[in-house]
């Protein structure tokens, strides 16, 4: 390939590479549009009920909570973790507490924009 050929080649590469990173796919079922990027990573979702949307991931939140917290009980009651935690002072807040600060922190977004260029 001559010099000429690969300049030709490394420019629809980079032409390619950048139209993939512009690509949104868009989904739509039953009323609820979910938007996401190349990398599968969620922009938005739109409902018609954004308030179930947001009691359901609070839902999530509160049984994942529940969940790790019982997996942890047994090592949390042993008093040689507990004297590791009084002493680096790295006591893991409590998962009531950290649920409840997700919940009001929530609560104030926007309902219509509460997903919308989140990241995932």
């Amino acid at each position: 390939m001559s010099g000429n050929d690969s300049e030709q080649l490394g420019s629809k590469v980079q032409r390619a590479g950048r139209a993939l990173e512009q690509v949104r796919g868009v989904g739509v079922v039953q009323g609820v549009q979910v938007v996401v990027d190349s990398e599968n990573r969620l922009l938005s979702v739109s409902t018609p009920d954004a308030g179930s949307v947001l009691a359901a991931y609070r839902a999530a939140v509160a049984d994942k909570d529940f969940r790790a917290e019982s997996a942890l009980m047994e090592l949390r009651d042993d008093s040689r973790v507990a004297a590791i935690f009084t002493f680096t002072g790295t006591d893991p807040e409590p998962a009531p507490t950290r649920a409840v600060r997700e919940q009001d922190a929530y609560e104030e977004l926007d309902s219509t924009s509460a997903w919308r260029d989140s990241g995932w």
